[in-house]
């Protein structure tokens, strides 16, 4: 059923959610929604590597398990990201992105 559809589409739809994360990163002052941007964006590259690995070849699974291998990079990448926010809402008592303009403790 997928194979019938163009890849095209799943671009598009990829651009999209990258243009979503993007515009909500660039919009945004929390930096819990800054991290859940940068999701948004690394799935949408997550589509991309899927889509062309499936119109490539059906048989080379190199697309899938570097989506696979991101996927796990992107989980620690959030694990990582919400322990500064908890460090820095700890320090500074907002994780107002405007609010901390320097690092230290």
């Amino acid at each position: 059923m997928i194979e019938n559809l163009d890849a095209s589409v799943f671009v598009g739809v990829a651009l999209i959610l990258f243009l979503i994360g993007f515009a909500g990163f660039i919009k945004s002052q929390s930096a819990v929604r800054m991290l859940i941007s940068i999701e948004i964006m690394i799935n949408s590259a997550n589509i991309n590597f899927a889509i062309f690995a499936l119109y490539n070849d059906l048989t080379f699974v190199t697309g899938h398990v570097g989506v696979i291998i991101s996927i796990a990079l992107a989980a620690a990448e959030a694990a990582v990201g919400l322990g500064i926010i908890l460090s820095i809402f700890r320090t500074h008592g907002t994780i107002d992105a405007t609010d901390f303009i320097e690092l230290k403790g």
